[in-house]
């Protein structure tokens, strides 16, 4: 979907996602705010490229992480029954949620695979 021009936040498009326990991983973050850990965002957004399975988190982090987001321009977002590579990510659904993406700060998609199974 595209936001006409309007910058979209993070705590806007998680809330289309309906609350759960599931463990979600970051494999690509591009945003403004405070990072989670005690790191800057520049440090966070490199370590969050340089783990093979994205950045765990938990539903409850990244909904209060959301918050301390005030820009964000990329993002890949992913839910999974178990932790996948990047390359996975990319190639299968088979474990695959719900998967969020954000580009050029407007452009944004949710998908959801197998939510209900």
């Amino acid at each position: 979907m595209v936001n006409l021009g309007q910058k979209v936040t993070l705590s806007e498009l998680l809330s289309k996602i309906p609350s759960n326990e599931y463990d979600w991983y970051i494999f690509e973050i591009d945003a403004v705010g405070i990072a989670p850990d005690g790191m800057t965002m520049s440090e966070f957004e490199d370590f969050v490229l340089e783990c093979d399975y994205g950045y765990k988190i938990s539903w409850s982090k990244l909904l209060e992480f959301s918050k301390s987001i005030s820009d964000l321009n990329n993002l890949i977002l992913v839910s999974s029954t178990r932790a996948v590579t990047f390359k996975e990510y990319e190639e299968s659904n088979s474990t695959l949620l719900v998967t969020l993406e954000v580009r050029d700060s407007s452009f944004w998609e949710v998908v959801f695979y197998n939510l209900y199974n």
